[in-house]
């Protein structure tokens, strides 16, 4: 699915900042560029979905008091390992974390899993997925490279860097500023958001949760927009039938009158849905049979055929009867006619009984043997062999 229709132009990040703030910003993609939609900071988390009416994707900082951040010397590839160390008395099923290590030091941030649920499963009843989500200030690691301050200062932390690598995380309460990053001008406050949206936006996850919440999020948009694409081609074609019925019906009106239109109409509309339903049963009978199985009937039924045999003629669900005009057309189902000449009758009859003993087959009828032309040397035949399936 490609990124502009799974996520559309919009991308929004939204901050749980501490002293219970919410702090949202809203970048739309033009010209392959991130630019300013709208921003704000209240204390309503009400207020914060009716700013981003419309939104159907968002991610999530949590940095608020509910969160636990160590700074542990302990460096493993292993993050599990990490947070063993950092918080040993913990039960890691109960915990959602986040590592981020340096070359000298691991950075570890927990919240609690019915906490992050809980606000997950809020912003998914107003119709908005949070496609991902961060701990605490180290989703700031995801505009490490793109930005070129040694310091960074968010809504609580100052955050030094050293080659593009986070050094050193510390509290503090901040007083606003307004700095650049990558050409987009943003406030302090702004930052762990933004960092947040460029994560989603160049599809680098940031918690490990972020594929299960990513494929949700898919499902959704593709029955959404699948739903609409529907009803939309439902209603295209409902025009569509509605003006050719109108035309149809104008000109009939202007030759026969309105009373002989609707007999007539009425009459051409059953023998439509006839032809319809009897072609659709056709197709779903040709359709039953395997392509495979016929083959294997057919080379059997040549591998058969004595050298005295001849055959003219082989049909799978020939007609039945005779077509006459203004008629449906009946096939025999499960039914193979064949005809030929025959120069032996003994010959004709052993190759009924092979015929009859092949698993596949459960009947033959003769209809015709020496009827019609008939010379010393040769005699016309036809037979039906019905199948098992």
């Amino acid at each position: 699915m490609g990124q502009l229709f799974k996520y559309g132009r919009n991308y929004t990040a939204i901050e749980h900042a501490e002293k219970s703030s919410f702090i949202f910003l809203q970048l739309v993609q033009k010209k392959k560029e991130l630019q300013l939609l709208q921003k704000g900071i209240t204390d309503s988390q009400d207020q914060v979905i009716k700013n981003i009416k419309g939104q159907k994707h968002i991610f999530l900082i949590l940095n608020d008091e509910q969160i636990l951040s160590k700074k542990v010397s302990f460096l493993q590839d292993d993050e599990k390992a990490v947070v063993r160390n950092a918080f040993p008395n913990i039960s890691l099923g109960d915990f959602y974390y986040e590592v981020y290590a340096n070359q000298e030091v691991s950075f570890v941030v927990i919240a609690r899993k019915e906490t992050v649920d809980a606000i997950i499963s809020n912003y998914a009843k107003e119709g908005i997925n949070v496609i991902d989500f961060s701990l605490g200030n180290l989703v700031v690691k995801h505009i490490a490279r793109i930005q070129e301050h040694e310091q960074l200062v968010t809504t609580n932390a100052l955050i030094n860097f050293e080659h593009d690598k986070i050094q050193e995380i510390r509290k503090q309460e901040a007083q606003p500023t307004t700095l650049t990053i990558n050409d987009l001008e943003v406030s302090n406050t702004e930052v762990l958001s933004l960092a947040g949206i460029i994560s989603y936006y160049t599809q680098n996850p940031s918690s490990t949760f972020h594929t299960e919440l990513d494929k949700k999020y898919t499902q959704k948009r593709f029955f959404d927009v699948g739903l609409k694409i529907g009803l939309g081609f439902l209603l295209i074609t409902l025009l569509i039938n509605f003006f050719v019925f109108s035309h149809y019906r104008d000109q009939v009106g202007n030759l026969s009158g309105e009373l002989q239109l609707s007999a007539t109409y009425k009459n051409q509309l059953n023998k439509l849905q006839k032809e319809v339903t009897q072609k659709k049963s056709l197709v779903q009978s040709v359709n039953a049979a395997s392509h495979s199985k016929l083959s294997q009937y057919f080379d059997e039924i040549g591998l058969s055929v004595p050298t005295t045999k001849l055959l003219t003629q082989i049909h799978y669900q020939p007609k039945e009867g005779i077509q006459k005009k203004d008629k449906a057309i009946l096939f025999q189902e499960n039914k193979i006619a064949i005809k030929g000449i025959c120069k032996d009758d003994i010959t004709f009859s052993n190759w009924i009984s092979v015929l009859e003993k092949k698993e596949w087959i459960q009947g033959v009828s003769i209809l015709e043997y020496g009827i019609g032309k008939k010379t010393n040397t040769a005699a016309s035949f036809e037979f039906i062999i019905t199948t098992n399936d």
